[in-house]
């Protein structure tokens, strides 16, 4: 079903659906409790006007942000084909809209969480696509910003100017000036804990254009995030993202990377990509590696102890006692 014009966002029925999946889940080695209100990977673009079209997901993910009937929570896309921002003649757009109402309800989820968290889990942000992949959005298409960059290439530098001052908008009015008196450290998307300033750095984009054009267009609004950011780690989505990522690695204030192979690669295993992650770790950066339990041997005998968290998740509690007691990560 899709949400329907002026329905509202019942945050409270929402978290509290939250607050029964994640009392209900083990947490075992440094794994910890978070709730994030998640409106969708473009919900940044949304802030500055852009549609917004949400679809229920089965089994419910119970940390969507929208309660939608009987609690079905959606995922959301933005609605493609429909720029906002026209040309680049007037960029009076970008820019957040105090009366937006995903704007008032991310701030409204984010304290109405902390209210009811109590120490009992974390509060973390909401996904912010910034920069290249919000300008996707404002644009109606991939391909339409992919003829910009040769187009109107200096339209787009200005723009990216602007998304990257918005960016620092959401990102303390909407999540960090709330959160820095009331918890400990913050999180996001990436079930990650950081005692200052964190959040996971992208661009989905970036498969669709050269290493050199990432350099020119998209590298110093990053290296700004990440400059801005206490912590920081590069979400590196899928293998036609790879041709950046020596760029990347030579980014010196990036802490970490997370390497997504996709749903299509996921099948062959870890062992495919143990020569990207020890590439990783020869730049001295913290990895995330994401395995099945079967395959954490093989991880521990080829990668390197410093920097390294191991993701898994278990077909039970028993197992993953098992798992953690085989390994010594619990007494």
């Amino acid at each position: 079903m899709w949400i329907r014009k002026g329905e509202k966002f019942n945050k409270g029925k929402t978290i509290r659906n939250a607050e029964k999946t994640l009392k209900a889940t083990f947490y075992g080695g440094v794994a910890f409790p978070c709730y994030w209100p998640n409106f969708g990977t473009d919900v940044f673009s949304a802030y500055m006007g852009a549609g917004m079209e949400f679809l229920p997901i089965f089994p419910p993910v119970i940390t969507g942000p929208a309660a939608i009937e009987e609690g079905v929570n959606p995922v959301s896309w933005a609605k493609w084909n429909n720029p906002i921002l026209k040309d680049y003649s007037d960029l009076s757009i970008i820019q957040v809209k105090e009366d937006n109402i995903y704007w008032q309800k991310t701030k409204e989820f984010v304290s109405s969480a902390l209210e009811r968290s109590q120490g009992n889990y974390i509060v973390g942000s909401t996904d912010i696509h910034p920069s290249m992949d919000s300008l996707v959005v404002l644009r109606g298409s991939p391909q339409q910003l992919c003829l910009d960059l040769v187009d109107n290439p200096e339209g787009v530098k200005k723009t990216i100017k602007l998304l990257w001052e918005a960016w620092l908008k959401v990102y303390e009015e909407s999540y960090y000036n709330i959160v820095v008196k009331r918890q400990e450290g913050t999180s996001a998307w990436i079930n990650l804990w950081a005692p200052g300033k964190f959040y996971p750095v992208e661009n989905d984009l970036s498969v669709m254009i050269s290493p050199s054009m990432y350099e020119e267009f998209f590298l110093e609004e990053l290296v700004n995030e990440i400059n801005y950011l206490d912590y920081s780690i590069y979400h590196l989505d899928g293998p036609d993202a790879l041709p950046h990522l020596d760029m990347i690695l030579e980014i010196s204030r990036l802490n970490a990377v997370q390497w997504v192979p996709g749903a299509a690669e996921n099948k062959e295993g870890v062992a495919k990509w143990i020569p990207i992650y020890r590439k990783i770790q020869a730049k001295q950066k913290a990895i995330i590696v994401y395995c099945r339990p079967q395959e954490v041997n093989l991880v521990l005998e080829n990668l390197a102890p410093e920097g390294l968290m191991i993701s898994i998740s278990c077909s039970s509690e028993k197992q993953a006692e098992e798992l953690l007691s085989e390994k010594g990560w619990i007494g």
